[in-house]
C-alpha cells in the first residue's frame, strides 16, 4: 500500500484557518489574558436529554468584592471565520407582541427577589428593540462563479441555534436550584449569547424612499426566533466583530460592578450586618 507524503505545515496551517479553529483560540487566549475565566468546548445535555456543544462560555475572574451579593455574566460565545461580510438586515420594529421578557436572560435569588423593585434589569440591560434586526445573512460565491449571493449559511444558523439553546438551558437550571435554595446570598446573574465573526460585519437600513444604507459597524443586535420542541422561544443574541469584542465584554463587566454595588447598599439597609 503506496505510503502517502507528508502534508506541508503550510498547507496544514492554512486548512485550519478557513476552518475557524485558529480563530476559535485566538478569543480564547485574549479572554484569558483580559483576566476573564474561560471554558472552551463546553459541552451540556438538553431538557430532553440530548448533547449539545457550544464553542465557548467566559465569566469576569476576580475577588468577591462585596459580602453577600454577587452580579456576574456569563458570556455563552459562538466563533465564525467569516471570509466574507455578514450583514444584519430587516429592523425590528416597535409591536404589542414583541417578547422583550425574553430580550434579557437572567435569573435572582433569594425567591421571592428582595432588589427587583429596585434594580430592574429590562431597563440596566436596554430590552428594546432600537437597532435591533430580525434577519442575518452572509455572503458568499457559488462554487465557479466570481458573483456574490446572500443567503444564511447552516453555520451561522447553527452558532445562532446552540448559542440560544445553551442559554436558555442554563436559565431554566438556575431558576429550578434556586426554589431550593435556603441561604441569604443576594445574586443576579446574567446569561448573554454572542457571535463572534473574525471578518466584515454590517447593518442594512430602508430609507423612507427605498434607498438601502449599509454600514460596517462593530456590533449588531438580532432576534432569533426558534423552537424547543414545540415551544417557541425568541433569544436576542449580539453579533460582534472579533476585534471589538474584549471592549464590549468590559464594559458590561463594568456594567455588573456598579448593579452589584447598587444591590449591596440596599442589602445593607435590610440587613446591617451583612457588611
Amino acid at each position: 500500500m503506496p505510503v502517502e507524503p507528508p502534508i506541508s505545515i503550510d498547507v496544514i496551517r492554512e486548512s485550519l484557518e478557513r476552518s475557524g479553529y485558529l480563530m476559535r483560540s485566538r478569543v480564547v487566549r485574549a479572554l484569558a489574558a483580559a483576566d476573564f475565566f474561560v471554558e472552551p468546548n463546553v459541552t451540556h445535555k438538553d431538557n430532553h436529554g440530548r448533547a449539545r456543544g457550544i464553542d465557548l462560555t467566559a465569566e469576569a475572574a476576580g475577588e468577591l468584592n462585596r459580602h453577600g451579593v454577587c452580579v456576574k455574566t456569563t458570556f455563552v460565545i459562538q466563533t465564525i471565520n467569516n471570509a466574507y461580510p455578514i450583514v444584519l438586515l430587516t429592523e425590528r420594529p416597535s409591536t404589542p407582541s414583541a417578547d422583550f421578557e425574553s430580550y434579557i436572560k437572567f435569573g435572582t435569588s433569594p425567591f421571592p427577589c428582595p432588589f427587583l423593585d429596585q434594580i430592574q434589569p429590562y431597563e440596566e440591560r436596554a430590552a428594546d428593540w432600537h437597532n435591533l434586526f430580525s434577519e442575518i445573512c452572509a455572503l458568499s460565491k457559488l462554487h465557479g462563479q466570481d458573483e456574490f449571493t446572500a443567503c444564511q449559511p447552516d453555520d451561522i444558523y447553527s452558532s445562532l441555534l446552540k448559542a440560544s439553546q445553551y442559554t436558555e438551558d442554563e436559565v431554566g437550571a438556575f431558576n429550578t436550584w434556586i426554589t431550593e435554595e435556603t441561604g441569604r446570598y443576594w445574586r443576579l446573574f446574567f446569561w448573554h449569547p454572542i457571535v463572534v465573526v473574525s471578518g466584515q460585519l454590517l447593518t442594512a437600513k430602508v430609507t423612507a424612499d427605498g434607498a438601502v444604507q449599509l454600514q460596517e459597524v462593530p456590533l449588531a443586535r438580532l432576534e432569533f426566533n426558534w423552537h424547543d420542541g414545540e415551544d417557541r422561544k425568541t433569544t436576542v443574541v449580539e453579533v460582534i466583530r472579533e476585534d471589538f469584542l474584549l471592549e464590549r465584554l468590559d464594559s458590561i463587566r463594568a456594567q455588573d460592578d456598579a448593579i452589584e454595588a447598587r444591590i449591596h447598599a440596599i442589602k445593607l439597609k435590610h440587613e446591617p450586618e451583612a457588611d
